[in-house]
């Protein structure tokens, strides 16, 4: 029986990561009762973390560190006590992992036959990502990301949009190895879909990180004009996942002004609840949301922002007006289905 060796992200309350280490598992294992080949599931975990995250950012930029080495020595234990096996397989939840290099390192020195599987969030490729905007000296940094790549077997992105953006700046030479399949993120609906059906929806929500990319300042810009709306910015709070989930069901409208976005877990989390997207035509949005996207112009920049700043106070007026909730429904079985089902990602894992 092969073993599949999942190294998981470290676990954030106010991000996604700490639902992935609950769920992606029970779904991994769930996949695995029904393929063919049987699979045994080993979690290659971290050391202890505050669950704080560097401001503005998707992690701790120090623990994430202490973290993935942890994670390294773990797996590189199992290997000297050879409970790792010929034809296991390594998947890495985050491939911005220095782990996929030590794997390789093993698995070609050591004549181990293991496959291994990144999954791509973000990078310095994205020159709106915090990477992209703290990274000045980017030959290490693409460099690395190359590495990455061609030290894996697979490439998985959630996006189209983001798979092309990677390829476009780094350029890889085996460019077969990467696979749009969406995320694993299935347990999306049972978690969120009742809140659908709230009555009270008053609030525009703002979901994103409070960073420069995500641009919050737009809204806060336009909040005078929007006043009879109640306006969250849910990642200035320190909310529990509970509380969290009660702001994306008052949500009438999920705004983005964002520069930088390869997926857009938040949005989808709102629409789930029954929010209107009010999204730019930019990014991975008009490939997820075709048809429900506003003019870029409208927030590409501050500036821009100000100048069309009564079509997109009217835009997200007559959103919430007209908001429909069997649209909306339909919507978010679409966007599910495609690129929050992890059908594809686990097809190719344990193939």
């Amino acid at each position: 029986m092969s073993t599949l060796w999942l190294f998981d992200i470290e676990p954030h309350e106010q991000r996604y990561t700490v639902e992935w280490q609950k769920y992606l598992p029970l779904q991994i294992r769930a996949a695995m009762v029904k393929s063919p080949k049987p699979w045994t599931l080993e979690i290659v975990q971290g050391s202890p973390t505050t669950g704080t995250t560097s401001r503005g950012a998707f992690l701790n930029f120090a623990e994430t560190n202490a973290y993935k080495a942890c994670q390294v020595a773990e797996f590189s234990l199992a290997v000297q006590q050879r409970r790792v096996k010929q034809g296991d397989r390594v998947v890495f939840t985050d491939a911005w992992h220095p782990g996929v290099i030590h794997v390789r390192y093993m698995s070609d020195l050591l004549r181990l036959d293991l496959s291994i599987e990144v999954m791509w969030h973000a990078g310095s490729y994205d020159w709106f990502d915090f990477l992209g905007r703290a990274v000045k000296n980017k030959q290490w940094s693409y460099n690395f990301e190359r590495s990455l790549f061609e030290a894996a077997d697979h490439n998985f992105f959630a996006t189209k949009f983001h798979r092309t953006l990677f390829e476009k700046v780094i350029n890889p030479r085996s460019k077969k190895k990467s696979r749009v399949v969406g995320w694993p993120m299935e347990y999306l609906p049972s978690v969120l879909g009742h809140h659908s059906a709230r009555t009270k929806k008053d609030t525009i929500l703002f979901p994103h990180r409070i960073s420069g990319e995500k641009q919050p300042a737009i809204l806060k810009a336009l909040a005078p004009q929007l006043g009879h709306f109640r306006i969250v910015f849910a990642q200035e709070k320190a909310l529990t996942k509970a509380q969290y989930h009660m702001e994306l069901a008052r949500a009438v409208v999920v705004f983005s002004a964002n520069k930088q976005e390869t997926l857009g877990i938040g949005v989808y989390e709102a629409v789930l609840c029954g929010a209107v997207p009010v999204v730019p035509k930019r990014l991975s949005y008009p490939e997820m949301y075709p048809g429900w996207c506003y003019p870029t112009a409208w927030t590409q920049t501050p500036k821009s922002a100000a100048k069309y700043a009564d079509l997109m106070v009217n835009h997200i007026g007559q959103a919430a007006l007209r908001r429909n909730p069997s649209d909306l429904a339909k919507l978010s079985k679409t966007v599910g289905n495609q690129y929050f089902n992890g059908s594809k990602f686990y097809a190719s894992i344990l193939r």
